[in-house]
């Protein structure tokens, strides 16, 4: 009777130890970016494009995240709308803006989210190789 059960418990330990090493904390809750990219105005701090040398093509741009999935970019008082969401499990932020911009439409991706901290966000696009960084604005 023993033996089955020392059998199971060994196998539940490897199964606690693999979990633990494969980075699943990476999918926990406390990672979520909704909760600090709602809380304020944000500044594209740094954005690469490996098809483009202009990394401060941004520059002036300020972006508002909303909790209903609205999203406000801002330039010069001028005002362009869109919608984001968050996928907390596959940690992806889409962003869909409503603008002709080419420059804008560089933003309407499914990025991935490589760093959240209280006061800057890390996106990067896989397919083109394009990374964003997201400051809070003070």
């Amino acid at each position: 009777m023993k033996k089955p059960f020392l059998l199971f418990a060994l196998k539940c330990s490897i199964i606690i130890y693999f979990a633990a090493c494969t980075g699943l904390e990476d999918y926990t809750a406390g990672k979520s970016a909704t909760p600090i990219v709602i809380g304020g105005t944000w500044v594209i701090k740094e954005y690469l494009d490996p098809n483009t040398n202009s990394p401060s093509d941004f520059s002036g741009y300020t972006l508002t995240f909303n909790a209903g999935g609205n999203l406000t970019v801002k330039k010069n008082g001028l005002y362009t709308n869109g919608n984001w969401s968050e996928d907390d499990i596959s940690k992806k932020m889409a962003i869909d803006l409503r603008s002709a911009d080419p420059l804008l439409a560089r933003l309407s991706q499914h990025w991935k989210i490589t760093h959240v901290t209280n006061n800057r966000i890390q996106l990067q696009q896989l397919s083109t190789y394009r990374t964003m960084s997201l400051s809070a604005t003070l």
